[in-house]
C-alpha cells in the first residue's frame, strides 16, 4: 500500500519562525518533508500568498498555509490527536501572550545577536549562501554573494527594531540574558514550561530560540551553553519534539510566573502601543480594506533605558487574538486571569481592548 503524502514545510534551519512549525509537526506525529526552494517561493507560492516568507506549509492536497499562527490554528483542527492548545483560558491566555511577544518583540533580541555579532553575523551569510543561492542553482562566489545581498536586506531592518546603535542594542541583550537565566530556572530536561508535557507554549519559546541564539554561532549560543544549561536541554528535547509525551496536567509554576513577570511589562507596553498606532490607521479604511503595514516608531521602556521601536498591523492582529481569549473567559476565569495579569504587567491591556477589530484573510490583515 502506498503511504500517505506528507505534508511540505518550506522552511530552513536558520529562519526564526520556521522552528515553531518544524517542532509542532514533529510533535504532532504528522508526516512532513521540509524542503526550499527559492525560486518556488518566490514564483508559484508568492502567487498565491502575496509574498516570499517561511515557513509556509503545504498539505497533501496542495494547500498553502502561511504564518506559524495560522498553520497551527488549521492543523489543530485537522489532527486533533496529541492536541497543544491547553484547555485551562487562563492557561491559553498565558500562551497568547508569549506567543505576541515571541513573535513581534522578542525577534529584535534575536536580529540583534545575529547581526550585530560579527561571529554569527559571518555564519549566517554563509548559511545563507549555501541554501538561498544553492536553491537558486549558485555555487562558490556567487552563492556567497547572494548570501551577503540577503543579509544586507535583513540588517536593513536594525534602525527600525531600535538595535543598529549600541545603547539599543545593550538594552535588548541585557533583556534576553536576564529572562533567558530566568526561563533556565523554569524549564530543563524533564520540565516543559507548564509541566511534565509540551504545549503551544513551548513551541513559540523555541521559535524566540532556536534558529537564532541557539543555532547561530556567537555570543548569544556562548551563553546560552554555559549560563542556562537547562534550557539548553529544553531546546534540545523540542527539536526532537517527536518523542515528548503527549501525557500529563497542565499547570503554571511560579518559577515561570516570575519568568513573566520579568518579560510581561515591555511586552505588554509594545502591544499597548501597537493597537494604539493601528487605531490611527484604521481610522481612514472601511470595512474590508487590506491592512497590511509598518506602524510606529514608538518608545518602550526597558530597565536601563528606552528603545525606539517600531510595529505593525500584523502584530496588532496578533495583539487583538490575546484580548478575544480574555473576552471569551466565563467570569470566573476572568477573574483568575486578572490576578496573573496584574502580577506580569498586562491587566491594563487587557481592562482597555481595541474598538476596532482585524482580521486575516486571504493571507492578509484586513479591517473589520
Amino acid at each position: 500500500m502506498q503511504a500517505d503524502k506528507p505534508y511540505l514545510h518550506h522552511g530552513t534551519m536558520f529562519s526564526y519562525y520556521s522552528a515553531k512549525t518544524r517542532a509542532y509537526l514533529s510533535y504532532k506525529h504528522i508526516a512532513f518533508v521540509e524542503t526550499y526552494d527559492s525560486r518556488d517561493l518566490s514564483q508559484r507560492i508568492a502567487a498565491t500568498t502575496h509574498k516570499v516568507m517561511i515557513p509556509v506549509v503545504e498539505t497533501p492536497g496542495g494547500e498553502i498555509l502561511q504564518d506559524t499562527t495560522a498553520i497551527i490554528d488549521q492543523l489543530e483542527t485537522a489532527h486533533p490527536a496529541r492536541p497543544v492548545f491547553p484547555e485551562d483560558p487562563v492557561l491559553m491566555l498565558v500562551t497568547r501572550i508569549i506567543e505576541f511577544i515571541m513573535d513581534e518583540l522578542w525577534v529584535t533580541t534575536a536580529m540583534h545577536s545575529r547581526w550585530n555579532d560579527p561571529r554569527s553575523k559571518a555564519f549566517v551569510i554563509s548559511e545563507f549562501g549555501r541554501h538561498i543561492g544553492g536553491s537558486a542553482g549558485l555555487r562558490g562566489e556567487a552563492a556567497m554573494q547572494m548570501g551577503e545581498k540577503v543579509a544586507a536586506q535583513m540588517m536593513s531592518y536594525l534602525p527600525r527594531l531600535g538595535i543598529s546603535e549600541a545603547p539599543g542594542q545593550a538594552m535588548v541583550e541585557n533583556l534576553f540574558k536576564k529572562t533567558s537565566r530566568l526561563l533556565n530556572q523554569a524549564v530543563g530536561p524533564t520540565q516543559y514550561a507548564f509541566g511534565s508535557r509540551p504545549s503551544l507554549i513551548d513551541f513559540c519559546l523555541f521559535t524566540g530560540y532556536y534558529a537564532h541564539h541557539y543555532r547561530d554561532h556567537g555570543d548569544a549560543m556562548d551563553f546560552l551553553k554555559s549560563q542556562t544549561p537547562d534550557l539548553c536541554y529544553y531546546l534540545d528535547n523540542l527539536h526532537a519534539a517527536c518523542s515528548a509525551s503527549a501525557e500529563g496536567d497542565l499547570a503554571l509554576s511560579d518559577a515561570f510566573i516570575t519568568y513573566l513577570e520579568a518579560i510581561g511589562p515591555v511586552g505588554a507596553e509594545f502591544a499597548q502601543h501597537t493597537l494604539k498606532n493601528a487605531a490611527e490607521v484604521v481610522a481612514e479604511l472601511t470595512p474590508g480594506d487590506v491592512c497590511n503595514g509598518a506602524l510606529g516608531p514608538f518608545t518602550l521602556h526597558f530597565e536601563d533605558g528606552e528603545l525606539q521601536r517600531g510595529s505593525s498591523t500584523f502584530s496588532a492582529w496578533k495583539a487583538q487574538r490575546i484580548n478575544e481569549v480574555y473576552a471569551a473567559m466565563e467570569d470566573k476565569d476572568q477573574r483568575r486571569a486578572q490576578a496573573l495579569a496584574e502580577r506580569i504587567g498586562w491587566l491594563a491591556f487587557l481592562q482597555q481592548p481595541a474598538t476596532f477589530k482585524l482580521y486575516r484573510d486571504d493571507y492578509q490583515i484586513k479591517y473589520g
